[in-house]
């Protein structure tokens, strides 16, 4: 999480009074969708030579018709502002990640060779959840790469349970000797 992200995250964090995190969160995913959609209106924004009211009633008038909340549409022109747009990513990334903090949630991912099972997956987000003792949202992806086994990512911390994992510490074992 960027230190930039960080601080924009905070800042509407303790800016939003009332309105409900989650629902600004899937607000702030919506401008993000939108810039990625139309990469268009990322460069007319950010464009100098484009007069800032005009940035803003475009700005306003796309966020009024996708249903963005007021906070919300604040937030943006503010970032627009400060021309932190090109890290809007990471905005609400740290964003995410505070609300996932303040709720006791913790954020892991799943990989495997094949998809997981509902059960399979119930059961190993609540194993997670005892060993981190918060709740565990698990989003099980799959990769043509791993041959069997599984890699878990929470955070920066990836644990490598995989077949091509087991092979690599036998092999770095035999080359210690």
């Amino acid at each position: 999480m960027s230190s930039i992200g960080k601080r924009y995250a905070q800042a509407l964090l303790a800016n939003l009074g009332a309105e409900p995190v989650d629902a600004v969160l899937a607000d702030l995913k919506t401008f993000g969708a939108m810039l990625e959609r139309v990469p268009q209106l990322g460069r007319v924004i950010e464009n100098p030579g484009i007069p800032a009211d005009v940035k803003g009633r475009l700005v306003r008038e796309l966020a009024k018709r996708s249903g963005l909340r007021d906070v919300s549409i604040r937030f943006v022109l503010l970032a627009i502002e400060h021309r932190r747009l090109r890290q809007w990513e990471e905005i609400v990334a740290a964003f995410s990640a505070i609300r996932d903090e303040k709720a006791g949630v913790q954020r892991a991912q799943v990989v495997s060779a094949r998809p997981l099972n509902e059960r399979a997956r119930k059961e190993m987000s609540a194993r997670l959840a005892s060993i981190f003792g918060r709740t565990v949202e698990l989003e099980a992806r799959v990769s043509s790469e791993l041959l069997g086994g599984i890699q878990l990512h929470v955070g920066s911390t990836v644990y490598d349970g995989s077949v091509a994992g087991a092979l690599k510490s036998v092999h770095q074992d035999l080359v210690k000797g």
